[in-house]
């Protein structure tokens, strides 16, 4: 094999995509160009089809970023065989073509391992880069082709499973919701090239970087259910606060402590009442555990939290330590050497104290159970949007709306968890706000006018608004959308 560097890092670099298709023309005929020049075999569709899936994802790696790499699987053993999860039969024949490939010096092939299985980081030689000059593939042109609905098994394995009603409801409004963020414009207004760069990765921001789905784990329906997908899930806070959709700024909202206030509603217990939140406080919360080694406080809360989480997901101590050692950003927080096992047990035992009231809950594994009732919440909330024919972008706990359509969501974040809690807690007498549950950012609470209760909250966020500027690249992506999805825009121009 045609081998280059082995040793160089490959940082830059995402899995080669099975899902996507296309029925362009251009790199059919360049597919079948390369299938008749290098590939010494009769006319063969399975082949060609490997070859097409191939060429077209090193094309659209190569239109994002000449420089990102694709990783190949190389053990037969890595293509799933579950047709449900690999529509377009995609299996280990894509080694061969891959070798193909670089023995003809039409891609560059480094050679790795992950996860202890060896893999081939790929990217276009200069002889495929000029093939790729002479032709255009729209990105509406690129269609997928992937399960909505995950089941994971104990080993986090994507296993296949008998739909029901529950399933294809659930599938059915995925695919509606899929179909609102197909039609929407989602983009960032200083980004240039149709990618982003967060924590030294960088991450598609264009038309099928939007996908999302939900995944369940531990082989049953019962267990997880989040949605995941999208680009705006991989990037960081700072980032989506840029966010725009068809043009139109945005406003990211999430949950105070969610999990904590679960976890004392499966107690029966108030959460509000019990830690004293004040109307207008965004720090005194669940997490506001202070750790003499740690004197900035967004670092300690960050720290707390983290541990405070990990430990509701996780069955043992030992287990709850390693896993924050193993989730922890070093590179965006340093403390390397902090967070021993004495370290780690003395800062979960103040925790336990602040929250005696739940402590048997930590490190029993409720996480997973917890997990299950935040995303009835997310889907609710989702749902809801869905019907209305309007935009919500999930990341997590948070939501990123149209600011004009900020009540909707507070309204909304209120229902769907008192309609949680009082299914999980009999003859519940919980009460609390929507300022109580809602992590309001200080800049939104400075635009909230306190002396008028029944304020909406939009009135002074959408005054608030700032344009932003737009670059080349991204207004020449805003109008090609335009064009493409015409009737939507028209429809509102009337």
């Amino acid at each position: 094999m045609y081998i280059i560097n082995p040793t160089r890092k490959h940082s830059y670099r995402r899995p080669l995509n099975i899902f996507l298709d296309t029925h362009n023309s251009e790199i059919k005929e360049l597919a079948n160009t390369i299938f008749k020049k290098y590939f010494n075999a009769e006319e063969n569709v399975i082949i060609k089809k490997h070859l097409e899936v191939l060429i077209l994802d090193l094309y659209i790696a190569w239109n994002t970023d000449p420089k990102l790499e694709i990783v190949i699987q190389m053990s037969p053993n890595s293509y799933t065989k579950v047709r449900r999860y690999n529509q377009l039969n995609i299996n280990k024949i894509m080694i061969d073509v891959v070798t193909v490939l670089i023995n003809h010096e039409l891609i560059i092939g480094h050679e790795g391992l992950e996860n202890n299985k060896k893999i081939t980081y790929v990217c276009a030689s200069l002889t495929l880069k000029n093939y790729f000059k002479k032709i255009k593939v729209s990105v509406f042109e690129i269609n997928q082709y992937q399960e909505l609905i995950i089941l994971k098994d104990n080993a986090k394995k994507d296993i296949d499973y008998e739909d029901n009603s529950n399933t294809k409801d659930i599938r059915k409004v995925l695919e509606q919701y899929n179909e609102i963020l197909r039609k929407t414009f989602i983009d960032i207004p200083f980004l240039e090239k149709s990618y982003l760069e967060y924590k030294g990765k960088k991450y598609s921001v264009n038309q099928h970087s939007k996908l999302v789905r939900k995944i369940y784990s531990n082989g049953s329906f019962d267990k997880g259910g989040r949605f995941y997908g999208g680009w705006w899930q991989r990037i960081s806070e700072k980032q989506r606060e840029k966010i725009l959709m068809d043009d139109r700024e945005t406003i990211e909202i999430d949950y105070k402590s969610l999990h904590p206030v679960l976890a004392y509603a499966k107690k029966g217990i108030d959460f509000w009442k019990r830690t004293n939140t004040t109307k207008y406080s965004y720090f005194n919360d669940s997490y506001d555990v202070s750790i003499s080694a740690i004197k900035d406080k967004e670092d300690s809360r960050a720290v707390v939290k983290l541990l405070f989480l990990t430990a509701l997901n996780t069955n043992s101590e030992k287990e709850c330590f390693n896993k924050f050692r193993d989730q922890w950003d070093y590179e965006l927080h340093s403390y390397k050497g902090l967070f021993s096992d004495i370290f780690l047990q003395e800062l979960l035992d103040s925790i336990r104290d602040r929250h005696y009231q739940i402590d048997d809950l930590f490190c029993s594994g409720i996480g997973l159970d917890l997990q299950k009732l935040d995303n009835e919440i997310i889907e609710y909330i989702v749902s809801d949007f869905t019907e209305r024919n309007l935009p919500i972008l999930c990341n997590n706990d948070s939501f990123i709306i149209w600011k004009e359509q900020l009540d909707l969501l507070v309204n909304n974040m209120h229902t769907a968890i008192k309609w949680v809690i009082g299914g999980i807690v009999e003859n519940s007498q919980i009460q609390f706000n929507q300022f109580n549950i809602l992590a309001f950012k200080d800049d939104i609470l400075r635009n909230i006018d306190k002396s008028i209760p029944d304020q909406n909250y939009s009135d002074s966020i959408i005054k608030s608004s700032i344009s932003s500027d737009r670059c080349v690249g991204y207004i020449e992506r805003w109008n090609n959308h335009k064009i493409y999805f015409y009737e939507k825009y028209d429809h509102f121009k009337q």
